[in-house]
Order: structure tokens, then sequence, then C-alpha cells
């Protein structure tokens, strides 16, 4: 048999466990649990589903092992042994696709008593590994014997776990955690727990023989770690290949990844944002492997089997974990390892999962419609009766989605495109190095409609009544998008200015002094994309601050990026455009003048509305989606059109 990928679809054997490829999926902490929080059906059908997509392992993610040690709003309870028959399904459910459950024990530390953007109102007093005041609140020492209440904690949960039929299990000792607070330099306590390495890594050995113990020889135990703390008074890499060498010996993996909790805008290189080039901790693991003898896992925005498979062939690391590439397709696995490639819908790196467990506290992936219906992909709607003809107006994302969830249900699908490309706004990412894999999105859908015999494709062809009683449709799905707002600006129609549709071009027409008007989402990542392109870019905006339809995590990204010599300007008003350049006033009053060889509008999408409403004339059935129902991001359209069309 010839693969692809021969080194990541190869088995390792750790302990008593052979596992049968190097893909593992990294834990994910899931924030809409029981309100005992314990895991329900929902939860269950979440990881179940990244099983049956052909990772080697899952690992249900974040499980607190003692009351008080959490540091998100909800986590599942490993303290209470009521939990065990959700623990018990979840596990049999993933073990059924023969994969290896696993799942992570951990204590959020201090970290637990101070408030974040996960738990703004912790109910706990905060406790850490010595006294401290952090953002303004008293950290109390925890006593010798909490720590030792917390390692019969860790053995307990252990035991508790493997009795549900989790075959290994993860250690949490990164992202500042509290395992993680003890390996840190920053823990200066003054006894036989910390200062020292040698004290520093007292406590974590502690927890891990208890571990032990507990779970007895062969049962894989893996180690996350950080390969860097990415703060001041945070240890580097050679630091961390010495903690490596200290609990060798107590585990069977060591898992790197990097960031922490002290620092919020570490977040994005714990969790990759798209601006981080991918593989960002490859080098850390490397250097880690080359002094230790335990199989090395590695993790961070891992999206390319390409990649994947290069870390494990070069030898840079044994095992690569992914997350949020599961979300976006769990099945993954199983498509690299038949080299189905272009059928691989990869990750976008846009934290739009993560905004979810902050805005509504959910599960959700931007371009994958079923990540957090799972219950919907085992137990599915009845496919219809009858198979209709479905007209669906517009190829952009959304219009592409609802094609293939309509195909899917065996109805004949008309997808119409009024210009000579499908992709809509997606392809006005084509250049940006950062965006690669949301342009890569629009070039999936294609090669995706492309595979069904019941979908074709009219290009050039816009829909109107006229089309619509030529066709006569059982539905129509209206995905005909928004254009760009055209400021009442005197000076607009100047020939420097340009709209992000120039983005969409094969040449675009951008000079070295770059003028941005709006600083919305689409001018701040534009912004971004013509600094790195070596110009002079200025950003305006007029409201008080920049990108506030982004979220929260994204906006981290942005933050750092918009540092590297980008002029920003925000509570500035532009009056007009003259020879001089770009004219505008600040909140001062004072009078600006940007010279520009280019002006960037980005103020903002309007919906076609009146097409929209012409159309809505034409049919009974007729169903608006995405950007002409209200202009938003891709993750609306997606969803809207998928789910536009399994109701036909």
């Amino acid at each position: 048999m010839k693969l692809k990928y021969p080194h990541l679809f190869s088995p390792i054997k750790i302990g008593n466990i052979t596992f049968k490829n190097r893909l593992f999926s990294a834990p994910v902490s899931l924030q809409e649990l029981s309100p005992e929080c314990f895991l329900s059906q929902e939860n269950t059908a979440f990881f179940e589903l990244r099983a049956k997509g052909g990772a080697a392992n899952v690992t249900v993610g974040q499980s607190i092992v003692l009351e008080g040690g959490s540091p998100h709003t909800k986590e599942l309870k490993l303290h209470d042994p009521l939990i065990l028959p959700s623990l018990t399904h979840a596990a049999r459910s993933i073990r059924r696709h023969n994969c290896i459950p696993s799942i992570e024990l951990s204590h959020g530390g201090k970290y637990a008593g101070i408030p974040n953007l996960e738990n703004p109102h912790p109910k706990y007093k905060p406790y850490g590994p010595m006294h401290e005041w952090e953002n303004g609140v008293e950290v109390s020492e925890l006593t010798e014997e909490m720590l030792l209440e917390l390692v019969k904690a860790f053995g307990d949960s252990a035991a508790l776990v493997k009795q549900a039929g989790f075959e290994m299990l993860m250690v949490h000792g990164g992202h500042g955690w509290l395992i993680s607070q003890f390996l840190s330099p920053s823990n200066q306590r003054q006894d036989q727990y910390g200062g020292s390495l040698e004290n520093r890594v007292r406590f974590p050995i502690m927890v891990l023989k208890a571990i032990r113990e507990a779970v007895g020889e062969g049962f894989p135990i893996e180690f996350r770690m950080n390969g860097k703390e990415l703060y001041e008074g945070g240890h580097d890499v050679a630091e961390a290949v010495r903690i490596a060498q200290a609990i060798e010996d107590y585990v069977d993996i060591i898992h790197i990844s990097a960031g922490n909790q002290r620092v919020a805008e570490t977040f994005v290189r714990t969790h990759p944002s798209m601006f981080v080039k991918h593989g960002c901790n490859v080098a850390l693991a490397a250097e880690i492997k080359k002094h230790v003898n335990k199989p090395v896992a590695v993790v961070g925005a891992l999206t390319e089997p390409d990649i994947a498979e290069e870390i494990i062939a070069s030898g840079q690391a044994d095992i690569v974990e992914m997350a949020r590439a599961l979300m976006a397709d769990p099945f993954l696995p199983r498509k690299a390892m038949e080299g189905r490639d272009q059928d691989i819908r990869k990750c976008m790196r846009c934290h739009h999962c993560m905004d979810t467990i902050i805005t509504t506290r959910d599960t959700a992936c931007a371009i994958n419609p079923v990540i957090g219906e799972e219950e919907l992909y085992f137990s599915p709607a009845a496919m219809p009766e009858t198979s209709k003809t479905v007209l669906i107006a517009g190829g952009g994302p959304g219009g592409m989605q609802a094609a293939l969830s309509a195909a899917k249900r065996h109805h004949k699908v008309i997808l119409c495109e009024s210009t000579d490309k499908l992709g809509g706004q997606i392809n006005c990412e084509a250049h940006v190095d950062f965006k690669k894999n949301y342009y890569g999105f629009s070039k999936w859908l294609v090669h995706q409609i492309a595979q069904y015999d019941n979908i074709e494709v009219r290009m050039n062809t816009k829909v109107d009544n006229a089309l619509v009683e030529e066709i006569n449709p059982d539905s129509l799905i209206c995905a005909i998008g928004a254009t760009p707002i055209k400021p009442n600006i005197p000076g607009i129609d100047d020939p420097r200015v340009v709209n992000c549709t120039e983005l969409a071009k094969d040449v675009p027409n951008i000079g070295q002094n770059v003028v941005i008007i709006g600083a919305g989402l689409v001018g701040t990542e534009s912004a971004i994309h013509f600094r790195r392109e070596h110009k002079n870019v200025t950003l305006i905006e007029a409201r008080d601050d920049f990108a506030i339809d982004s979220n929260v995590f994204h906006k981290m990204g942005l933050n750092i990026e918009l540092r590297d010599h980008i002029d920003v300007h925000v509570g500035t008003k532009v009056e007009a455009i003259t020879a001089e350049g770009v004219v505008a006033i600040n909140k001062q009053g004072e009078r600006l003048v940007f010279p520009a060889d280019t002006i960037f509008c980005s103020v903002g999408m309007k919906s076609r509305e009146i097409e929209r409403e012409e159309l809505r004339q034409s049919i009974l059935d007729f169903i608006p989606v995405g950007d002409c129902v209200r202009p938003g991001k891709v993750a609306s359209a997606v969803h809207h059109g998928h789910y536009a069309a399994m109701d036909i």
C-alpha cells in the first residue's frame, strides 16, 4: 500500500497502546456543558465526529480535578463522581471508531480566581504558588497541605477516567495554569516548591507520580508544556529543555505548546492567529526532542498534511496534534490518508470558534456548519420525498454552500453567478498571504461543486424575473451579496480611489503610499497586507476604535500587527480627497493631509436590497441568505446557505 504521507500515517506504540497514525486530536474545551458540568449528548457527538474522521486519538479538553480550580465559567468536574456515566459514554463513543479516547486533567491555579474573558466573574478565591498581586487581585499562597490535596485529586481523577474507559490522559502543564505556574521561573516561592528548577518541578513530579500509581504501567500519560512562555520573566526554550528532561521519566509523551495567561496577547500565539506562520511551535518541539528520549508531540494551528508529514519525516516531532483544523474538517485525517488533499476544508485561523465561547457560549466553526450540531450528522434529517429544482442566485460562499447542501439532498441545483468567477467577496483575498486558507476555502467549494452531477453552474448569468420564469424552479435561494459603500466625500471619484474589489484582480494596482479610509475589519486587514508588501500605510477611522466588527481574539492579532509601522488615526473624519491627498479632521480639530498614490475606501458594504426584493416577487419559496440580507462575515453566509438548503 502506497501512502502520500507515509510518516504521518505510520503507527506508533506508546505504553501498551499502538496508535494507528501520528495525527492526534488535540484537547478542545466546550462551554455548553450540562448544568452539572458533565458531558451532554451533544458534547459527546462533537468528540465522536473527530474520532470518526480518522484521528489516532481524541482528547477531551480541560477537566478540573478539584473544586475551585476552574479558570472558565464551566468546565468538566472530575471531582464529582456523578460525572462517571457521561465520561463512560464519551470514551465508548470515541473508541468505537478505532480511536484512542483521552482526557486532559487540569487546574487553573490562581487563574481560577482572577477575572478573564472566559470567566469575568470568578466565584473562587485565587491561590497560586506564592503570594502576589495580579491584575489588581490578591493571590494567596497554596499551603503544603493544599498541595498534597491537589496531588491526591490528580491521582483520584486519573483513576476515575481510567474507570470510565479512557485509555490515556493528558496532564495540562502549560499555558499558565496551575502546574505551569509552578514550572515558571516566576515561581519564587520560598520553600522546596519554588526558586530553583529542582524545586519548581517538585510539585509537578508529585502529581505525575500520583497519576502513574492510579493508572498503572503501560497507560500513556501525555504532558503538555510550554516550549516558551512568551512573556518577560517566563522561561525560554533552553529552560523548557531542562523541564522536559526533569519530567520525562514520569510521562510517555511530551506535548509542546507555548504561551501564558499572564499576558493576554499570547493567546494568539498559544492559539496561533492567521498572522503567525504555520508551524510556529515546531522549532521549539524540535529543540526539545534533541534532548529527551520520549516521543514529542507538537501543536499550534497546524492545518496542512504536507507540513505535518515533513515534521514527522524530518524528526522534528513524533506526533502532530490538531484542534481547530479538525473543527474545520473532522475528516482531515481520513482524507489525507487517502491522498484527497483537495477535499480537505482547511481552518482559516479566524478565531470564530473561540469567539463563540465568549459571545454565545456554544461551539461553532465559520466554514463548517455541522460543528456544534454534530448530533444532526449522526441523526440527519429525513431526505426529501421528491427531488426539486433549486435555483441559486450568487456564487459566493453562501450560494456555493447552499448548492452543495441541496445537491446532497438529491435536488437538481442550478447555480448562477453574474460574473466570470465563483467566490464572491472571498476573491478579494486572493493576494493576501495570511488569508491563504480563507481564499482556499473558496477553491474548496468550487472543487466540491465540480464533483456533483446534479449541480449545473452558469457563469456570467444574472438571475432576474425572466430567468426565474424560464427555469420555473421550486425554490430560489438568493445569495447575491452586497456592494461596497461609496461615501459622500468630495473627490471620491478621484482615479486613485479603489475598494476591495481591486484586490480580486490578477494584478491589483496599488501604489507605494496607501491611505485607507475606514478601519473596519476589511480596512484593518488590508492595511496589514499592504504593509507586508512593504508599502507605506495610513489607516483612518472616524470612530474611536478600529475593527469593532472583529472578534476579541482576532483583534488581539490585529493589535500586534498594526504596531508594525502602520500609521493609525482613529477619531478622525475624512473631509475631502484633493490633489494633495486625503484631507481629514481629528478630534482636536486639526486639519491633516495624507499624501497618497492609492486611496483604499473600505467604509462598509450595503446589501443588494432592491435586487433582492425584485426577486422575492418572482417565486413563492424565496430564501435570502448571507450579505444580501445583512452584510456580515463568511460564517453567516455559509451557515445560512447550508440550512436554507436543508429546509428544501
